[in-house]
């Protein structure tokens, strides 16, 4: 899994992403345990530009599986780690 940050055209395309604040996106975020996602999803969410401050704030931080879909098309996925606050 890419590492969104690490990633420059990932990483570009996710803050577009959260930016553009589109009510048909929908964001699955899962908190990775062992280097696997852990299911059910943690957070869903419409994609919005306060999206990491809310994983740190809310849920600790740590590593997350990211996923933002328009319907049935998968506009990105990659790895978000996000400092302890």
């Amino acid at each position: 899994m890419r590492d969104i940050i690490e990633d420059d055209e990932l990483c570009s395309r996710f803050f577009a992403l959260l930016d553009e604040r589109n009510p048909r996106d929908r964001c699955y975020l899962y908190r990775m345990a062992e280097g696997q996602p852990v299911r059910p999803a943690l957070f869903k969410c419409t994609p919005h530009p306060r999206l990491i401050d809310t994983l740190r704030d809310k849920f600790g931080g740590g590593d997350f599986q990211v996923m933002i879909r328009r319907g049935e098309k998968m506009l990105l996925t990659g790895l978000l780690r996000i400092a302890e606050p």
